[in-house]
């Protein structure tokens, strides 16, 4: 009897299929282990206010969140502070790093994006195969369009898309950052400028005393009045006051030093004035606002971001354990000649599904979700050791701030004595009434109360700098489009060009690649790097403060380059208009030059994208 050859072919494939089936059921089952409790690391636990905020008057209302300053640098009232601010925005390194970076996760994110869609290609090949000893071949061409498309089904584009897009909110958070650190550094760089240049005034009034006072010894000592050493003592003072001079100048010059790097300038050219803290007036802060809003903090966003793209990694790792399922489609035509190709005997068309199961890795996949898992539960906890940090910060920095305040209250109030004994001191001295020991004495008593005096008030300015960083002010800064009053506006700005007038900062919308209608001139001067929008009114400012071209006529024209809808960002290029001439351009592009600031002249018979000319 002859076996029954199809039953048998039917059982076997049947066997084939529930095989298949199993192993795919072990793939699911293996997959969709439990990823371990996720915590909500947001959940923060928040006090209600902060410990050493000082709390409001009887009848004075509760502190409102629209009290907080973000150019928190403006309530110290120094016009030359402003100035170097708006030059940091415009021109920091480590802002414009920061900015591109940004550009960087954008285009990263719209890559993740792009792999959701199908990938089409067109493959043309010929190949020519011969065989054995014989001068026979076979030939064979083929023209096809081919697609290839993944299905999603079990969340794994979807979760490398929310992975992707939290990556490109920790690169803004992270800009936000570093532009309130440049600011916090700067403001406390100048603070301690304008304080060592105090101190360099004091010791040059002191210098100038004690060398009055030594010819007054001398005088004294042609007369018989004096001793020699009375003389010796008085010249050991003129010294002392003459070895602290260059110390304190040469803190100047580092501190200068420091300043001009934040500005993206050359120590040499940054001028400042020698005023002193009296230049400075003391802010008035809001330090009573809820401590919740702290999590608006830059450096806690960038955390919290992190942590959910940890969070959707692990589904990313989880759906990884399953099967891909991938889908191909073909068609085209395939024949021996090219003559013959495109013959309608020779066309082809093929569709397949694939699901590619995975029997052996060495648990590699498997340990990437745990891996996956434990990066996660680290992110938490560093989140919440940032979002802890950040109390103590401000915590810290209210605590000294109200130290500093009555510190500087008595001192001042020691100063105005030792100044008054110093006084009727110097009237004794000169009646006769006291020795010159006793006049010294009481003339570095006094000195060492103004240099602490000076001291204290330095640290009480750099305690509002301190608490103004700590509290995050800075990171977000109101820019020109916000003063566009609606969000719809503020989006159609973010997505064309940008023109500021550089006088009266006229401010202009356009669409993209237009001219503005009052601006006509052949040539342009466009800057280097990639400018961010909130440094386009600090750039105009700062153009038209260091630079004397006039330019009544012309302006800014901030070339968009490319925006972010969700999070209200946006970066350009940027053009300076104006130029009737050639030659008036590369004037002002040297004059930029030698400011430190790049640039290079354009023809602005192509849209301002001509070639360099300069």
């Amino acid at each position: 009897m002859k076996p029954n050859i199809g039953l048998l072919s039917a059982t076997d494939q049947a066997c084939k299929v529930a095989f298949i089936a199993a192993l795919a059921f072990a793939g699911l089952l293996a997959g969709c282990q439990s990823t371990g409790t996720k915590s909500d690391g947001v959940n923060m636990p928040m006090p209600a206010a902060y410990r050493n905020a000082a709390a409001p008057a009887p009848g004075e209302p509760e502190p409102a969140v629209r009290a907080i300053h973000a150019d928190w640098w403006t309530q110290f009232g120094s016009e030359e502070l402003n100035r170097l601010v708006d030059r940091a925005l415009a021109h920091n390194a480590d802002l414009r790093v920061a900015t591109l970076q940004v550009a960087q996760a954008k285009i990263r994110a719209d890559q993740v994006r792009a792999g959701r869609l199908p990938s089409i290609t067109a493959p043309v090949r010929a190949v020519a195969q011969g065989q054995g000893t014989t001068n026979d071949s076979q030939q064979n061409s083929q023209a096809t369009l081919a697609g290839t498309f993944r299905l999603d089904v079990w969340g794994e584009q979807r979760a490398l898309v929310e992975s992707a897009e939290m990556q490109l909110a920790r690169a803004v958070h992270e800009r936000e950052n570093v532009q309130r650190t440049t600011i916090g550094n700067l403001v406390t760089s100048y603070i301690a400028y304008l304080s060592v240049s105090d101190s360099i005034l004091i010791a040059r009034e002191n210098e100038a005393v004690a060398a009055a006072m030594l010819l007054s010894v001398e005088r004294r000592m042609v007369l018989g009045d004096a001793t020699s050493n009375d003389l010796e003592q008085q010249q050991a003072m003129l010294f002392n006051q003459q070895v602290v001079l260059p110390g304190l100048e040469n803190q100047q010059e580092d501190l200068r030093s420091a300043i001009s790097r934040l500005v993206a300038g050359l120590p040499g050219n940054l001028v400042l004035s020698e005023r002193g803290l009296d230049a400075l007036q003391v802010p008035v802060l809001n330090t009573g606002l809820p401590s919740a809003l702290l999590l608006d903090r830059p450096d806690i966003r960038m955390m919290e971001a992190r942590m959910r793209a940890a969070n959707a990694n692990i589904d990313v790792a989880r759906a990884r354990l399953l099967p891909p399922i991938d889908l191909s489609a073909q068609m085209g035509y395939s024949g021996a000649t090219l003559a013959s190709l495109l013959q309608p005997q020779n066309f082809l068309a093929n569709t397949a599904a694939v699901l590619a199961l995975t029997i052996f890795d060495g648990g590699v996949k498997k340990g990437e979700q745990i891996y996956a898992q434990s990066y996660y539960e680290e992110m938490v906890e560093t989140y919440g050791k940032t979002v802890l940090q950040a109390i103590r910060e401000v915590e810290s920095a209210l605590a000294n701030l109200n130290a500093t305040s009555r510190r500087l209250d008595a001192q001042r109030n020691v100063t105005r004595s030792a100044l008054n004994i110093y006084k009727i001191g110097n009237d004794a001295f000169a009646a006769g009434a006291i020795d010159q020991t006793a006049l010294l004495e009481s003339r570095k008593n006094y000195q060492r109360s103004a240099d602490e005096t000076q001291r204290v008030k330095a640290e009480l300015l750099r305690g509002y700098a301190s608490l103004s960083y700590a509290l995050g002010l800075g990171s977000v800064l109101v820019d020109m489009t916000e003063q566009m009053g609606t969000s719809s506006a503020r989006r159609d700005t973010m997505q064309g060009d940008l023109w500021i007038g550089l006088v009266g900062f006229k401010l202009q919308l356009a669409p993209f690649s237009s001219k503005p209608i009052d601006v006509e001139s052949e040539w342009e001067v466009e800057l280097a790097g990639v400018y961010h929008r909130s440094s386009l009114l600090p750039l105009s400012r700062d153009l038209r403060e260091r630079t004397s071209v006039d330019l009544e006529r012309g302006g800014i024209r901030a070339v968009h380059l490319a925006h972010i809808d969700s999070i209200d960002e946006a970066w350009y290029r940027v053009v300076i208009m104006g130029f009737s001439s050639m030659k008036s351009s590369e004037h002002y592009c040297d004059g930029l030059k030698v400011i430190g600031l790049n640039c290079k002249v354009v023809s602005n018979s192509m849209g301002g994208q001509g070639p360099s000319k300069h």
